[in-house]
């Protein structure tokens, strides 16, 4: 991997995508609307500037919320891929677990803590924003 380039893809390989950036953040959110679309407890994110990410191989679904976010999908295998909002058009949020390398990006910080199920943990030296 080349300094300042991210590579990820979905589960079944059918997607292929591409950061030409280092991240902006690097968040684990606790909100009922990441659980749902991941169908987990909370969801690892790496935020990049939006102009850097692309899509090489495949063409992911989106669905697009109530609230303005669009997230996209793998159509084949249902990965969650990313998550953009309009309160934030100049960024897109990757889910972690979809990067080649995961270990390269661990979550910094919690975000959405008063949506945190009871049994799972916040990071412990991170600073606990809520967003």
């Amino acid at each position: 991997m080349e300094t300042g380039e991210v590579l990820g893809g979905c589960f079944c390989g059918e997607i292929r995508f591409r950061a030409r950036a280092r991240p902006i953040s690097q968040a684990t959110c606790h909100c009922a609307s990441c659980r749902r679309a991941a169908g987990a407890q909370a969801v690892a994110w790496v935020t990049f500037p939006a102009g850097s990410f692309t899509v090489e191989q495949g063409e992911p679904v989106g669905y697009h919320a109530p609230n303005g976010a669009v997230w996209s999908f793998c159509p084949r295998c249902g990965t969650t891929l990313t998550y953009q909002h309009e309160q934030r058009p100049g960024e897109v949020d990757v889910t972690t677990g979809s990067l080649d390398d995961p270990e390269a990006f661990p979550p910094t910080r919690d975000v959405n803590l008063d949506e945190k199920v009871s049994w799972v943990q916040a990071l412990p030296r991170a600073p606990q924003l809520e967003e």
